[in-house]
């Protein structure tokens, strides 16, 4: 059995998957090639930790890549088959004993789908993760983290089916979401630098002890949705405030991060209700990194619930 630490490990390094950005757009490659090999285990075309470059790969992740790109995106399945090796739990084993893969083809780029064909064997997992992988339970929990993380726009046309829904343990369920959560912690906190996105405080001791905590601008129990761009660091009183609709992020023409807004039912009278209100009209703290800006939709979404509340 997995235990809880184990879940919290993995998902963390699948939630953070090492992708290609055009402007704030993730490159969806790494983690359709995923769910393309976790459905080849699904179907038994898999069985042992040796994922060999087959025509069935190739047409199950073209076929997932369609439901998830982009215009800007292109079905090469060879870049996330090569570039996979970067996350640290996958190796491409050489068909000829001592060859090093990473000499093959341009030195810029990846190799050729065709390149790869020749001198690859099959591609390999982690010890550590194959046996979550190769267990059918496990298997459905990653898959649906997966989605969650990275396409919960595209839910409808990747999810599980409800008969593998209704079978799921439940036991093993609750540890894979409290390691999700933990996950999704870790993601935010990360990319907001352990700094509350209203007030500004940070605290972090040892890398692990912080006073910030990470929220889902659209509850996750609407959305399940684990994107960053869902996701914001507050501190544990603005984080009580805003899910109470006290405070609410808010599209702003020139914050790109959003401003905040308070409601009317706050008083100005009273101490601690005033320094929420000193919030309004305030810019959001942004993450580091634009590609994790607060999503458009989530900032509405947070701006029409304060707003039903006034």
């Amino acid at each position: 059995m997995t235990t809880e630490a184990e879940w919290k490990c993995w998902l963390e390094r699948l939630y953070n998957l090492r992708r290609d950005k055009r402007g704030s757009h993730e490159r969806p490659h790494k983690p359709v090639l995923l769910l393309a090999i976790i459905e080849l285990l699904s179907r038994n075309q898999i069985s042992e930790n040796q994922v060999p470059i087959t025509d069935e790969l190739v047409a199950t992740f073209k076929r997932l890549f369609e439901v998830v790109r982009q215009p800007s995106d292109h079905p090469t399945i060879q870049n996330p088959l090569f570039h996979l090796s970067s996350d640290g739990f996958w190796t491409l084993e050489p068909k000829i004993r001592g060859e090093t893969i990473y000499r093959v083809g341009e030195a810029s780029g990846s190799p050729s789908l065709g390149e790869l064909r020749r001198h690859v064997a099959f591609g390999r997992f982690d010890p550590g993760l194959w046996p979550l992988l190769s267990d059918s339970d496990s298997r459905r929990e990653i898959r649906e983290a997966l989605i969650d993380r990275y396409f919960p726009e595209k839910r409808s046309a990747l999810d599980l089916s409800s008969a593998e829904k209704q079978d799921r343990n439940p036991i093993l369920r609750e540890e894979a979401q409290r390691g999700r959560d933990a996950a999704f912690r870790k993601t935010i906190l990360d990319i907001y630098d352990y700094r509350c996105a209203a007030c500004g405080i940070r605290v972090l001791i040892e890398s692990e002890v912080s006073l910030v905590e990470a929220a889902h601008l659209i509850p996750f129990n609407l959305s399940r949705n684990d994107k960053p761009d869902n996701g914001i660091a507050l501190c544990p009183n603005h984080h009580w405030a805003m899910d109470r609709f006290l405070i609410a992020p808010c599209p702003d023409t020139h914050h790109k991060a959003g401003i905040w807004k308070v409601s009317p039912r706050l008083d100005n009278r009273i101490e601690g209700q005033r320094e929420l209100m000193s919030l309004r009209d305030h810019p959001v703290i942004p993450p580091g990194e634009e590609k994790f800006l607060p999503a458009p939709d989530s900032l509405r979404w947070r701006s029409e619930h304060l707003s039903a509340r006034y």
